[in-house]
């Protein structure tokens, strides 16, 4: 207490700004719980992170089976999972294959899957390897979301991913090649700690340019995504400190008792109990 009292006014001060700070920001980063960042990376954040708005419920088995089966002109076909969320004890998980209508190519196939723990997720570049791929290259790529039928909630970044392209050899010669493409979607830290993996997988051709499937991959993604997410973005600023007023009483004194924090702090050399403390006891 005596640290205090020395130091209340450089105390008093930084902690001011910090609940103005806390008080002026966006209530979207507290409150809301479908705010989520989509990222490339599981256990850091890559600085290429972009903020979305979840759509979906991405915990419930119901929101995942009820995912569209047809997205564009793309039909989907589910994959039974019961054996992969036993063994990695994901909460939920979705595999479905989508196949362009009328196109007679390898399908894409969609890998959704969420757990509350990071050890439930495996990183793809480790899951390949064990099931005897080789990585052939390891990237970052960006999809940019200019397409689909829902196109009118216009997303205005990018959206990052990891691209992977793995081969499987037989005696040397290489039997199989897919192209990946994978990211994190981390949910608002106030609010849950859950983390989902979306991943897009499809074959390649063996040997030379595999453009042509990291580009149907991406077109399908650019349309998927408009059924999982909206912008994260806020059009009007709302504070946080707004949003607790418009809870009344109990939103009123918790910005109150917020506030007189730094004041106390800054008022305590100032009280009797700080006066007295700073001349001690008296000596007769």
């Amino acid at each position: 207490m005596e640290f205090i009292r020395r130091h209340s006014l450089v105390l008093g001060l930084t902690t001011l700004i910090a609940v103005i700070v806390l008080l002026l920001s966006s209530s979207d980063l507290v409150f809301s719980s479908g705010v989520s960042f989509i990222d490339t990376d599981l256990q850091k954040a890559s600085g290429k992170e972009v903020y979305v708005e979840t759509k979906v419920d991405f915990g419930s088995p119901e929101h995942m089976a009820n995912f569209p089966k047809e997205i564009g002109d793309w039909i989907g076909q589910d994959y039974d999972t019961s054996k992969w969320e036993e063994l990695l004890g994901t909460e939920v998980m979705l595999m479905r294959g989508y196949t362009r209508s009328g196109y007679y190519g390898n399908p894409i196939y969609l890998l959704i899957m969420q757990a509350k723990t990071e050890s439930s997720f495996h990183p793809p570049e480790r899951c390949y390897r064990v099931a005897g791929y080789d990585i052939q290259e390891e990237s970052r790529e960006v999809v940019t979301l200019n397409k689909g039928p829902q196109s009118e909630s216009k997303f205005p970044h990018p959206v990052p991913m990891k691209k992977l392209v793995v081969a499987k050899e037989t005696n040397g010669v290489i039997r199989e090649r897919r192209v990946v493409l994978f990211c994190y979607v981390k949910g608002n830290q106030f609010k849950t700690d859950t983390i989902t993996m979306i991943r897009l997988e499809s074959l390649a051709p063996i040997t030379g340019s595999y453009e042509k499937t990291l580009n149907r991959e991406k077109e399908f993604f650019a349309e998927a995504f408009p059924y999982m997410f909206d912008s994260g973005q806020r059009q009007d600023w709302h504070p946080i400190a707004m949003a607790l007023i418009e809870r009344g009483i109990p939103g009123y004194l918790a910005v109150l008792s917020i506030v007189s924090i730094p004041i106390l702090i800054l008022l305590l050399p100032r009280t009797k109990w700080g006066e007295h403390k700073q001349h001690g006891p008296h000596e007769g």
